[in-house]
């Protein structure tokens, strides 16, 4: 498996990367029917607009088998004072899961965290119904910290819980 910066040309592949995503692992937690149809443009959107910023403290990874795309991270430097740099997406292709995808790329985003940012803390938002991410994160040694609502409207008010690590060192040697 090869791990390579995406870049704009990528917004469309990341996009049904994410679309892919959200509709195996969310079926339960998003709007049906805003995973019927809606999502293909709205993260088509979004993500043409992330790769457009061109913001110095994003780094967006793409884990590619044979060519094929199999899985992103991406990650917002120094995002926030306390808890540090957030990965801000995270998504593996469902029949990739459980084969090391995640693993490297969250190894790959602490590594750019350590190499780019002043902080070393992590962090990142998971659903709490989602128990598979949730346990995958602590086995990573990722701690709950925090519980809050997804601020995503076809999330209709679903609790998320923030999970951190301490430094980037923690990820880095997965």
């Amino acid at each position: 498996m090869d791990i390579r910066w995406a870049n704009s040309g990528d917004a469309e592949t990341v996009a049904l990367l994410h679309t892919t995503s959200w509709r195996d692992a969310y079926a339960s937690i998003l709007s049906p029917e805003f995973l019927a149809g809606p999502i293909e443009q709205d993260r088509l959107d979004f993500w043409a607009s992330r790769f457009a910023s061109g913001r110095p403290e994003q780094a967006i990874f793409l884990a590619e088998e044979q060519r094929s795309p199999v899985g992103f991270v991406c990650v917002l430097g120094d995002d926030d004072a306390m808890f540090g740099s957030l990965i801000d997406n995270l998504h593996v292709a469902p029949p990739y899961r459980g084969r090391g995808v995640g693993e490297q790329l969250l190894s790959k985003a602490a590594s750019w965290i350590s190499d780019a940012s002043a902080s070393s803390g992590i962090y990142l938002w998971v659903f709490e119904a989602n128990v598979a991410g949730r346990r995958f994160y602590a086995r990573l040694g990722g701690k709950e910290v925090e519980r809050s609502v997804s601020a995503l409207p076809s999330a209709k008010g679903q609790a998320v819980l923030r999970v951190t690590w301490d430094s980037a060192a923690a990820l880095k040697s997965i």
